[in-house]
């Protein structure tokens, strides 16, 4: 599994660096790659309702209101518990084993995901599954874990606003606007009258000076 620019890489494998965004945009239909993307997006829906509910809070209190009266607050609460009921239940696979690694001026304790599933997908597994663990016990790093406005696929945003996946992307979504497409016809337009039509014009004068040039010669013959 090849790794590219902008995802998240294990610090050590046996046959080169692990991806953990790859397999889901190649191996969507791979039984441990389903089980893998269901953490990743249970882990973010419930991290989003997090910081949408401490946003609210904030905005509930400034206005005097409880915000345990607030209807869409509430909804939300009940939202993030059944998004951490079906993560529990997902992460239930995974029982965790402490692991230290070492290295040049470097000691780091992390834990490993453990699971009895078997097959060539199983390493891959237990490093995506504990990578995830890891990143959420990190502040603001589920937040940059996203789906490409454009073709859906997930992505480590290294900017907080970022949207798309790719420069590729974000130019298709682009030309989609409608604005963009307006703003791209008056351009074309007036690429056409400043441009073209005087090259078309300076091409027929050039042509039809040709034309009288050899009807002269023809004539002094």
């Amino acid at each position: 599994m090849k790794a590219r620019t902008h995802t998240l890489h294990s610090e050590a494998s046996s046959d080169g660096e692990w991806d953990l965004f790859t397999p889901l945009r190649e191996h969507p239909a791979v039984p441990a790659v389903k089980r893998v993307e269901n953490v990743l997006s249970l882990m973010v829906t419930a991290d989003k309702l997090t910081r949408e509910q401490r946003e609210q809070m904030r905005i509930l209190e400034r206005s005097g209101e409880d915000f345990h009266r607030s209807k869409s607050f509430m909804e939300s609460l009940d939202e993030s518990a059944r998004s951490c009921t079906l993560l529990n239940a997902a992460l239930m696979r995974y029982p965790l084993l402490a692991v230290t690694y070492s290295g040049a001026g470097r000691f780091t304790i992390a834990d490993r995901a453990v699971t009895a599933f078997k097959g060539r997908w199983a390493p891959w597994e237990r490093w995506a599954v504990g990578k995830l663990l890891n990143l959420a016990r990190k502040p603001g790093q589920l937040s940059r874990l996203r789906r490409c406005s454009e073709c859906l696929q997930w992505f480590y945003a290294n900017r907080p606003h970022q949207q798309f996946c790719g420069v590729s992307c974000r130019r298709r979504h682009t030309a989609q606007d409608p604005e963009f497409k307006e703003r791209r016809a008056t351009y074309m337009r007036e690429v056409y009258r400043a441009v073209i039509v005087p090259e078309a014009e300076a091409r027929s004068k050039r042509q039809a000076a040709r034309v009288l040039s050899e009807k002269s010669k023809k004539g002094g013959k």
